[in-house]
């Protein structure tokens, strides 16, 4: 309990009418203090309960399902792990470098490749930040990320937290399904639709700036297309050409996609790096017999062991992943 004394000296500041009101003022100022130092004192870090952890209940039963659906798939299909935690409030530290250590505790994705995705949503602050672990920092850069939180943000003004993070993290699964080259194979359920911005859709009316427009974007594909295989088979230290080389991890079969690896390497500086993809399942002539060969691949790369399919518990793909702070922040 806290307890304050004053003089009693009849010349004393507290002395009187007068007196007794600055007491009591001084008083209730120091309690503010004690309550303001405890509502926002060290920040917490909750430990996960799976990969969407709602620790404050706004999330409903079936936004958890459809958010868990979502990121099971895009881990099994592309590898990369992503997390939601939705907390009271971010204590005494700014939402970003709550981000970092929140991301670090947890370990999201496996430790030396990092291809993990952390949302975070502080309530009491009203903020929100996805923050990027370093191995999908070139695929979700920070543009990217801030551009997914946009993307939310009219959900969450509506207290729709589930469509709002599902409708995000759906944009985010897309940057990380294209750079892998793969198709993402997601059914969103019914409502859970991302948000056109009013001016992305193309006024009615045909003009020139139109025509060129439509021409400009049938022809936009191929050329990128070609700008992008360009660079990627130059080497980004010394631009030598690159040897491009493939290897399959596992290979697929007539009901699940097979696992390779695409190895970029500099004959002259020696630089190298890797790109894990996923192959398509093998198309089976009619009449060829039934096809023998290795059983199906679960889980996606690496992760806590917890692989199996509808049964698994806790968090899935966390491994000793780490961020060093990519990524964005909104307010809502």
């Amino acid at each position: 309990m806290l307890r304050m004394t004053f003089p009693r000296s009849k010349n004393g500041p507290f002395k009187g009418k007068h007196g007794r009101l600055t007491g009591t003022l001084i008083l209730v100022l120091a309690i503010l203090v004690l309550v303001d130092s405890r509502a926002f004192g060290a920040a917490t870090y909750p430990e996960p309960k799976g990969n969407i952890n709602d620790y404050v209940g706004v999330l409903t039963l079936s936004d958890i399902a459809n958010l868990n659906a979502l990121v099971n798939a895009v881990f099994e299909q592309t590898g990369a792990t992503f997390a939601v935690a939705i907390v009271p409030d971010h204590g005494d530290e700014s939402i970003e470098i709550y981000g970092v250590k929140l991301y670090e505790k947890w370990g999201i994705g496996q430790e030396g490749e990092d291809r993990g995705l952390l949302v975070i949503l502080s309530m009491e602050e009203r903020e929100l930040r996805m923050e990027v672990g370093y191995g999908l920092e070139p695929v979700i850069t920070d543009g990217r990320a801030g551009e997914c939180l946009d993307i939310m943000i009219p959900y969450f003004r509506n207290e729709e937290f589930g469509k709002g993070l599902y409708a995000g993290l759906l944009n985010a699964a897309q940057y990380v399904a294209d750079d892998a080259g793969i198709e993402l194979k997601i059914e969103a359920p019914e409502g859970y639709v991302p948000i056109v911005p009013e001016d992305e859709f193309v006024r009615p009316g045909v003009s020139t700036g139109l025509i060129l427009l439509v021409a400009g974007l049938v022809l936009l594909p191929g050329l990128l297309a070609g700008y992008f295989a360009m660079k990627r088979r130059r080497c980004p230290k010394c631009r030598s050409r690159l040897v491009i080389t493939d290897r399959v991890l596992h290979e697929a079969t007539p009901s699940v996609g097979g696992l390779a690896v695409r190895m970029y390497r500099c004959p002259v500086c020696g630089y190298n790096r890797e790109q894990r993809y996923r192959t398509r399942p093998i198309v089976q002539p009619p009449g060829s017999g039934p096809h023998v060969g290795p059983g199906p691949f679960f889980g996606g790369f690496g992760g806590s062991g917890r692989r199996s399919g509808r049964g698994f518990s806790g968090p899935r793909g966390f491994g000793g992943g780490r961020s060093g702070g990519g990524g964005a922040s909104r307010k809502w």
